[in-house]
């Protein structure tokens, strides 16, 4: 009988032992399990935190780059009649040599005055719209239509203002005239 109590106790001790250790193990695995958990919730953590470090840089660039947009769309129209002034140009031929001379000192002034505006435009990202051919809506700002000889329908048959771009960005439409 003594017997069979300590072959019982000690099937009772195996018993409980492996219980232990069984707990052990499940308690292992929902550790192990947990830590998984855990550090792919880690990863996605630092993933999200690497996006959004790109994301702001990228954000920072862009602020830089167009930071000046109102100041040289303000300055739009100061390029323009630069522009106008050189297309308008007088006759003189009429006058003495000595107003002529002075005349045509006073023209290369204006024309390196515009000379450095324009460079000083490209140095900034600002450039023009080019206003040839077919006219696109994204550019162009239609203003009128006309029906004219040897152009084909919906081509620019002339430019009312220069359009502008800054940094690829339409800045300013160019106002055109297209054919009927």
């Amino acid at each position: 009988m003594e017997e069979e109590q300590n072959s019982n106790s000690t099937s009772a001790e195996k018993n409980i032992e492996t219980s232990e250790e069984e707990l052990l193990q499940e308690g292992q695995d929902d550790s192990c399990e947990k830590c998984k958990e855990y550090l792919a919730g880690w990863k996605r953590a630092q993933a999200d935190y690497q996006n959004l470090l790109k994301e702001t840089e990228r954000q920072k660039k862009d602020f830089v780059k167009y930071a000046n947009e109102k100041l040289l769309s303000d300055l739009l129209p100061a390029l323009d009649q630069f522009a106008l002034v050189l297309k308008h140009i007088p006759n003189v031929d009429a006058l003495l040599k000595e107003q002529m001379d002075a005349w045509k000192n006073w023209l290369v002034g204006v024309r390196a005055v515009k000379s450095n505006w324009d460079q000083a435009a490209k140095e900034a990202g600002l450039e023009p719209i080019a206003t040839e051919g077919v006219f696109d809506p994204t550019f162009h700002e239609a203003v009128a239509e006309e029906a004219s000889e040897g152009v084909a329908s919906g081509n620019i048959i002339r430019v009312i203002e220069t359009g502008w771009k800054l940094h690829g960005k339409v800045l300013r439409p160019a106002k055109v005239i297209v054919a009927k």
